[in-house]
């Protein structure tokens, strides 16, 4: 019988700063920006902030206003990296099959594993005896037949807790839990379900496939199978990335064009850069511009082939810019994603080899010149413009 386990670090990112400082256990540590910053989101909090109702992606300027007494750090994402390696790394001490799902959480399929430790509250309690002995933290633990049902569980015990489901009784478990709490069921469809009178999962039983699918076509489907505890239990064991992205927000929102496109050009570089590290390409670049009124307006490009070439990414996102020139006057954020990422399945058109053999060949040079002495080393004319004091910030994601 499948077993899943979905383990989930507590408050991660303000963890690790009470451990680094110990000063700060059981005060309200929020992470992503200094106190006075107005610009920034809440990246992840400490539960003592939580309790003045401080979240993950809030603004910044909300959350002082919700908790002036709080501790505001910015973070450093090397620290939470290397502390997330750490904990993989336990993860693989009772199963080969391990998925890490992002820098704080991960699923472990323990069907091979539970005979060996003597059921699956051993393993539970040998991953937050290593993890709390290796890093100093805790961590939420829910098991189940599946991944879906794991996750909500491991959700609903926090923090340090273990909550296992056992296989058959999923919908009952789910029951009578308000419809938010399944993944996936965002704002706008959790709002269409309670104007159905759909408040709670138990209510979303109640109703027959066919029924959701006359109301939400496919996904409908979908709805029926979630309230009844119903998903995967594959997991992904080598995390391939299905894109790569960078973007910064201004200190103050800009006009300034020229600049912006410099700012672009070194999210850019940066970008690619990473992707020819993992010896990877792309096809699908995509520009991300955030107005002075936070609405946010995406322009993306399909490439004829992938590649990882500044010059020629660069090319496709030229016309992106006039379009986000056109539409958005004061620019707060800027970023640049690029997907539909492969490895290994490049194909030059014949009449392309020579001009693209040429920029490989330089971008070779530029790459050793910046493994050598750095990303800082070498940067075009277009990134320059950007002054290198003022190049975007490593801030942590919300969580």
């Amino acid at each position: 019988m499948r077993r899943i386990i979905h383990i989930d670090m507590d408050a991660f990112f303000a963890s690790v700063e009470q451990v680094k400082n110990p000063d700060l256990k059981g005060k309200p540590v929020i992470v992503g920006g200094k106190k006075g910053d107005r610009r920034g989101v809440v990246s992840t909090c400490s539960y003592g902030a939580r309790e003045f109702g401080v979240h993950s992606a809030m603004p910044m300027v909300q959350a002082q206003k919700l908790c002036p007494q709080g501790i505001f750090i910015s973070g450093s994402l090397s620290d939470y990296a290397s502390i997330s390696k750490t904990i993989r790394s336990i993860l693989f001490e009772v199963s080969p099959l391990v998925e890490m799902a992002s820098i704080d959480e991960g699923y472990i399929d323990i069907s091979g594993s539970i005979r060996l430790f003597s059921g699956e509250e051993h393993i539970a309690k040998h991953l937050k005896h290593r993890i709390a002995e290796e890093t100093g933290l805790t961590c939420t633990i829910g098991v189940a037949s599946n991944r879906l049902v794991a996750k909500i569980a491991s959700d609903a015990d926090k923090p340090d807790g273990f909550l296992p489901v056992p296989a058959g009784e999923e919908a009952d478990f789910l029951a009578p839990m308000k419809v938010n709490k399944i993944p996936g069921l965002g704002p706008k469809m959790c709002e269409s379900l309670n104007r159905m009178g759909i408040y709670t999962v138990n209510d979303l039983q109640g109703l027959t496939e066919k029924a959701l699918m006359q109301r939400f076509g496919n996904w409908g489907i979908t709805l029926y199978r979630k309230a009844r505890g119903i998903g995967g239990d594959s997991l992904q064991m080598s995390h391939v990335p299905k894109s790569m992205s960078r973007e910064t927000t201004f200190a103050e929102d800009s006009s300034d064009w020229p600049y912006v496109e410099s700012v672009l050009s070194y999210l850019m570089e940066r970008t690619l850069y990473s992707l020819r590290e993992k010896g990877m390409e792309g096809r699908r670049v995509t520009l991300k511009v955030r107005n002075s009124q936070f609405k946010t307006h995406t322009y993306s490009s399909t490439l004829p082939e992938p590649t990882n070439l500044d010059a020629v990414v660069w090319e496709h996102i030229k016309p992106l810019i006039e379009s986000a020139h056109n539409e958005v006057k004061q620019v707060r954020l800027i970023g640049f994603n690029i997907g539909e990422l492969t490895s290994g399945n490049h194909q030059m058109m014949l009449e392309d080899i020579v001009n693209t053999e040429q920029w490989e060949k330089a971008m070779e040079g530029v790459d050793s010149l910046r493994e050598r002495f750095g990303f800082q080393s070498l940067h075009t004319g277009k990134s320059l413009a950007s002054g290198k004091s003022k190049k975007p910030s490593n801030t942590p994601p919300t969580k």
